[in-house]
């Protein structure tokens, strides 16, 4: 079992389905109508980012990857190159059957997020990027329509924002020496590592804390709550989770906690 969600996460189709539950989590707060065309390319697109950015990672590289799923890309580029132009086709294919506002959405996100994986390398904080873009693009499935039901869970959909953030920022604080190994770039390869340990510490303990006081008010709070506990967990069981690179698989596992909100009435 643990093998094959192991490969899941290779194939980055963990985040995919996390990207997902969020979507779902989200429309039902905004009480949007989904239609699972918009739900399929959700995950379709969050695939294709994923597994290309890791394709240009290892495009360039002289020698063998060091990181797990870097070596992954790189043994197997053919097909995954196939399956990113398959999923591209497919979801040109669905763009016919999703709501024009969500569509529009789209298509302005689209060409940002081109422009991200042509220049990630040059980006100075990227983790900021990836962090926007996938926001963004988990909330563009559950467009309400109105901009003052989005103002309305405000506080949830900016600590979803941050939970993503530090999640990627605390993947790069783990890889640092991975990347800079491999003449990849990230936050932390590009400022000391005590700076970026200090910038964890502030996100997550303003997050924890945020989120016990927005749970007191709003039940759904506490899923973020659970969220903000598992990345400080990561965080401060640092020498655990290092092996096999163990944070991934749990970091990346933390957005399927939303799944509780959609058993939960809305308050």
């Amino acid at each position: 079992m643990f093998r094959f969600y192991r490969l899941l996460n290779l194939l980055n189709l963990d985040v995919a389905a996390g990207a997902v539950i969020a979507a779902l989590f989200f429309s039902k707060r905004l009480d949007a109508p989904v239609r699972p065309y918009g739900i399929a390319i959700l995950g379709l697109t969050v695939w294709i980012i994923y597994t290309a950015d890791r394709l240009i990672d290892v495009r360039h590289l002289s020698g063998p990857a060091l990181s797990l799923r870097h070596k992954f890309h790189q043994q197997h580029q053919a097909v995954l190159k196939t399956a990113v132009i398959i999923a591209v086709v497919v979801v040109c294919a669905l763009l016919v059957f999703i709501r024009p506002s969500v569509l529009l959405g789209g298509l302005v996100l689209a060409p940002l997020t081109a422009l991200y994986l042509m220049l990630q390398k040059k980006l100075p904080i990227k983790e900021l990027a990836v962090a926007v873009m996938y926001s963004v693009g988990v909330l563009l499935p559950a467009w309400p329509g109105s901009w003052s039901l989005l103002i309305q869970e405000a506080g949830l959909i900016v600590q979803f924002f941050f939970i993503a953030l530090a999640n990627l920022i605390l993947f790069a604080w783990f890889e640092a020496d991975i990347d800079r190994g491999m003449g990849q770039h990230s936050l932390a390869t590009r400022l000391d590592k005590r700076w970026v340990t200090r910038c964890l510490l502030l996100l997550i303990g303003g997050g924890v804390g945020f989120s016990f006081i927005y749970g007191l008010f709003n039940t759904s709070g506490w899923i973020f709550f659970s969220m903000w506990l598992c990345l400080a967990g990561i965080f401060r069981f640092h020498t655990y989770f290092c092996k096999s690179e163990r944070y991934r698989l749990w970091g990346d596992a933390i957005f399927y906690l939303p799944a509780i909100g959609l058993f939960m009435n809305q308050q």
